[in-house]
């Protein structure tokens, strides 16, 4: 035990040393490139060959490998922190990481499931399917089950512990030095440390996978593969093969000439139903896929979007689903003020936060976005809105929740996505249409819920039972001249029968809203069925009066 730490700690200073030396190399060779631009053959023998930003950056990020690729990927999904060329340059690290041996993946099924994968499938390939940061996939099958079998990498622990350190170490100094120019580095890493340490356990991605897939059931249009949990651990997850094509081997082979898709793939109709996914995930269940990369969505037959990897993914309350909805729909119509006060209700504000300023400048902002009086038609994309968004609210200390983030991202990823494979869907207006249509359904469903009704009928319906009473003493009284009867009738009525009475019709009530939340197809027909049942509640609610006066 004691020999193991002093191994650790030099593996940890060697891996940070190796950390360092890339970034200063690369940081100096393109300081310097642009310094002897006027003299490319002498800097090119000095240097080595010149790269733009986008390239430095992505060749910087393979030279330090491990864990740190995973920061890289992640990154490229974040063009709110980097500007869009950088992101695009670093999505080839999505597809560059190098395997590891096949003796690591049978040591990790002996000491996981005490068996080997040939004893535990029918079949299992030992030459991987596909690479990644935190594990690789290997294909194996069982009775009729194609599946794919994703492995932890050996030491990806250690990796990540190593890496963490030494990237909180230079978060550390640039804050403690204050370098504002490397400040966009911390809120990525902070968040890296807390995606990953997520993905580093495959039981969390396969409860993703489960609650996702029981949301997706009655969608045709999505498929989340099925775990398999008998086969399934922390460093092993198992579930369904899709076989299809990812969209990153669709873009890849269509600049080739042949995309590789099948002839029924239409791109408008794919990228429509992948907008419909995410939206429907997102607000009707508050769960939603959050690494939308080329390499984690798949082409299926029939234009179905089929869904792997979901290490990271989001959860909303109904609370940011229902603002973020209203902000959606804001923003697709130019309405500022609706879209700004949806926005201030998912954020926290620092102490010097300028809510006026920030409701200010976003107004003169919108001028560029639907035209001179910042209303109608959205003429910029989504990902240009939503950048400027984000950056305004950082100048103005306004914080958007973490998880509201992952949705303004994944939106923003999207946006991307579709506009490479098909630039004739127009996303914002889909997004608008999306949100209203939610928001109606959204107010139906709180109109006819057992709140609303209790609020509607419950008090005026003790007003009526009471005014009722009241009315029948009277008539009562003036045909009566019994004094005991009258007597009898002053006194409080049974309320035994009149509670069983209410009870019978609130339940009644409560399973009509069910079954009509449950079929929203049936919608249409509310009206009618609303004037129905009311009209059944003050019916019941009449005849318990009279029975408890007596006069039924």
């Amino acid at each position: 035990m004691h020999e193991k730490q002093p191994t650790r700690i030099g593996s940890g200073l060697r891996r940070f040393i190796h950390i360092v030396r890339v970034v200063i190399k690369h940081f100096v060779a393109h300081k310097m490139h642009q310094r002897l631009a006027q003299w490319p053959r002498f800097a090119h023998w000095l240097l080595g060959k010149p790269l733009s930003g986008p390239d430095r950056l992505r060749v910087a990020f393979e030279e330090i490998g491990g864990t740190l690729i995973k920061l890289g990927q992640m990154l490229a999904l974040q063009s709110d922190m980097l500007p869009l060329e950088y992101c695009r340059g670093l999505f080839s690290l999505f597809d560059k990481v190098p395997p590891f041996a096949y003796e690591y993946v049978e040591r990790t099924f002996l000491e996981d499931l005490k068996q080997t994968p040939q004893q535990v499938f029918d079949s299992f390939d030992i030459r991987p399917f596909a690479t990644g940061s935190i594990g690789q996939v290997h294909i194996a099958t069982l009775g009729a089950h194609k599946l794919a079998v994703k492995v932890r990498r050996p030491t990806i622990l250690q990796d990540f512990a190593v890496d963490i350190t030494s990237l909180m170490f230079i978060v550390k100094t640039v804050k403690l030095f204050r370098i504002r120019k490397l400040y966009w580095i911390v809120g990525p890493t902070e968040e890296f440390v807390a995606w990953t340490r997520e993905e580093l356990d495959y039981r969390r991605e396969a409860h993703y996978m489960d609650e996702l897939g029981r949301n997706a059931r009655d969608n045709p249009y999505e498929k989340i593969p099925t775990v398999f949990w008998h086969c399934t651990t922390a460093r092993i997850l198992t579930v369904d093969f899709l076989d299809g094509l990812t969209l990153s081997d669709f873009l890849r082979n269509k600049e080739k000439g042949d995309s590789g898709a099948s002839p029924d793939f239409d791109p408008d109709l794919f990228a429509v139903r992948l907008i419909d996914n995410f939206l429907g995930d997102a607000f009707d269940h508050g769960m939603f896929h959050a690494d939308l990369h080329p390499g984690n969505i798949m082409i299926l037959p029939g234009n179905v979007v089929g869904y792997i990897d979901f290490g990271i993914s989001g959860v909303l309350s109904r609370y940011s689903r229902r603002h973020l909805s209203a902000e959606t729909l804001g923003i697709a119509r130019g309405d500022l003020d609706d879209m700004v006060d949806s926005f201030f209700l998912v954020s926290t504000f620092a102490e010097n936060a300028n809510r006026a300023s920030f409701r200010q400048q976003l107004k003169e902002r919108a001028a560029n976005w639907y035209g001179g009086d910042g209303r109608g038609t959205l003429s910029i994309t989504i990902t240009t809105l939503m950048l400027e968004l984000l950056t305004l609210s950082r100048e103005s200390g306004i914080w958007p929740q973490r998880d509201v983030i992952k949705y303004i991202r994944s939106a923003i990823a999207l946006d991307g996505l579709i506009r490479t494979f098909s630039p004739n869907v127009n996303v914002g207006a889909r997004l608008a249409m999306i949100c209203e249509q939610k928001m109606r359904r959204d107010g139906l469903r709180n109109l006819i819920s057992s709140e609303a009704i209790d609020a509607s009928l419950g008090g005026y319906a003790h007003l009526f039972h009471d005014g009722m009473l009241r009315l029948f003493r009277s008539l009562r009284q003036a045909i009566s001249e019994n004094p005991e009867e009258q007597y009898r009738f002053n006194q409080k009525p049974p309320r035994r029968q009149a509670s069983w009475l209410w009870h019978a019709a609130t339940m009644t009530w409560i399973g009509f809203c069910i079954a009509l939340v449950l079929k929203p197809s049936q919608a249409a027909a509310v009206g009618g069925a609303m004037y129905a049942l009311r009209s059944a509640a003050l019916s019941i609610i009449i005849w318990g009066t009279m029975k408890v006066a007596r006069l039924v």
